[in-house]
C-alpha cells in the first residue's frame, strides 16, 4: 500500500471518497517493473471502517480481482457488515461486479446506485529524488515518479454507507458553526 485518502465528495456534502493506492509500477533499487497486471487475483484490497470508535471494523468494502483475461481485469466491490466486517473471502452484499480495470489514459468507472468505482493505473502524484537519495542525499532535482504511476482504487459512496454512527458521515453532515 502507498496511499490511502478519505475525504467528503467536493460539491456534494452527502457524499464521500475512499482512495487505496497500492504499489507503484517501478521499483527504484533496482529500477524494474513492479508487475504485469495491476492488481493481484485472489488479493484482498479492504477499506475497513470502525464507525464506533472500538478499533473494530464494523463495515469493510472488500475489492477482489480477476486474473488477466485476454489483457483486461475486472473487479468486484462487496459491503461486509457487522462481525462479518472482520472475516475475509466472499461474504457481504456485491455492489458493483465485473468493473473494468483501466490500464490507459482512459478512466474506466462503473456506477451501482449511489456508489461509483474506479480500479486502474493513475499517475503518481508524488515527487521523489531517487537519484539524490542514494548519493548521500546529494539531491539532483530529478523526480523518480514523473511518468511513473501506482493501482488506484476509487470507490465514491454516500456517507449513509459508511454506518449511522460514523464520525466521518456525523462530521460532514452536522457541521456546528
Amino acid at each position: 500500500m502507498t496511499d490511502l485518502y478519505a475525504f467528503p465528495k467536493p460539491g456534494d456534502p452527502d457524499k464521500s471518497i475512499l482512495v487505496l493506492n497500492v504499489h507503484p509500477s517501478m521499483a527504484v533499487n533496482p529500477t524494474r517493473p513492479t508487475t504485469r497486471e495491476p492488481f493481484a487475483p485472489g488479493a484482498l484490497y479492504e477499506f475497513r471502517i470502525d464507525n464506533n470508535g472500538d478499533a473494530i471494523a464494523d463495515i469493510t468494502y472488500s475489492v477482489q480481482f480477476s486474473s488477466r483475461d485476454e489483457g483486461k481485469q475486472t473487479a468486484t466491490l462487496r459491503r461486509i457488515l457487522g462481525s462479518s466486517a472482520l472475516g475475509a473471502g466472499e461474504e457481504g452484499k456485491v455492489i458493483v461486479k465485473d468493473a473494468p480495470v483501466s490500464t490507459g489514459k482512459e478512466a474506466l468507472t462503473k456506477t451501482a446506485g449511489d456508489y461509483q468505482f474506479f480500479a486502474g493505473w493513475r499517475s503518481d502524484s508524488f515527487f521523489f529524488d531517487a537519484d539524490g537519495l542514494f548519493n548521500n542525499m546529494q539531491f539532483t532535482g530529478n523526480d523518480f515518479f514523473a511518468n511513473k504511476d501506482v493501482c488506484s482504487i476509487v470507490l465514491e459512496l454516500p456517507n449513509s454507507a459508511l454506518g449511522a454512527h460514523s464520525a466521518w458521515a456525523l462530521g460532514s453532515n452536522n457541521r456546528q458553526d
